[in-house]
């Protein structure tokens, strides 16, 4: 909004100058309604810190969704992306989705079914059986471009790990969108595949980050990223998403390794 107001300044003194006054009255009339028609367009750039609020869309639909900006800009050899939700959908829903100029899917988190889970990078996917359920989850993954090695955590508690996509690089210049899939490079929207509910404590990383670091994501001990920080978040909402606080603190109890919080 700042950049069309300095935009509409910059343009008023021209006219100012050059235009005897009922033209200028004219002529700036025409340039506010082409800032606010762009304005409304393109969405509200906020930075905000959302800190025990969600991000939440109530209905299905192609056309509600938040666009995350992210603080670096790739490419990617490594990363681990977090997040909650909420929803009670029993049909296919994304995420997070990661879009590059030529890779759709260049990393990905979709709920595939009822009962299975894939991650993409590169436009190739990993299947695994993660059921969906109706109630808050947090899921982290994380990928290394050197191993191979990725890893998915549900509630503190990590699946198999899969060697998947060794030597790739996710690839600069994402768009990053929460609440729908990508099937083109920032848009291409399906409704069947929209998520319906709440998203929170999004962060993202380009690196892989420690069991304990992991933990502390969890438990909200201070850990934020350094693509996207959800304490310092920058993004654009689109259609009907509202932000709300969140109901109550969940207290997860992670089986992993015999975990005790502290």
């Amino acid at each position: 909004m700042c950049l069309y107001l300095n935009i509409y300044r910059t343009e008023y003194q021209k006219f100012s100058t050059a235009r005897q006054p009922w033209v200028q009255i004219q002529e700036m009339e025409k340039m506010l309604a082409v800032i606010l028609i762009l304005v409304s367009a393109s969405g509200i750039l906020t930075q905000t810190d959302m800190s025990g609020k969600v991000f939440f869309i109530p209905k299905e639909s192609a056309t509600s969704y938040v666009r995350l900006i992210p603080m670096r800009n790739g490419p990617f050899a490594s990363l681990t992306v977090c997040l909650k939700s909420y929803t009670a959908l029993k049909r296919p829903y994304s995420l997070f989705s990661l879009a590059t100029p030529n890779k759709d899917n260049d990393f990905l988190l979709f709920q595939d079914n009822n009962n299975r889970f894939s991650v993409s990078i590169g436009n190739q996917d990993v299947f695994l059986n993660i059921p969906s359920t109706a109630v808050v989850r947090s899921i982290c993954a994380s990928w290394d471009s050197l191993t191979g090695d990725m890893v998915v955590w549900v509630n503190g508690n990590p699946y198999p790990r899969n060697i998947f996509m060794k030597g790739y690089k996710v690839n600069a210049n994402p768009i990053i969108i929460i609440g729908q899939e990508q099937d083109s490079y920032g848009g291409k929207f399906e409704a069947a595949q929209s998520l319906v509910g709440e998203i929170s404590d999004v962060h993202m990383w380009d690196r892989v980050l420690t069991s304990q670091e992991l933990m502390d994501v969890l438990y909200n001990r201070g850990m934020v990223g350094n693509v996207i920080n959800w304490q310092k978040l920058n993004y654009q909402t689109k259609g009907e998403v509202i932000i709300l606080p969140q109901v109550c603190k969940i207290n997860y109890n992670p089986d992993y390794c015999n975990y005790i919080p502290t």
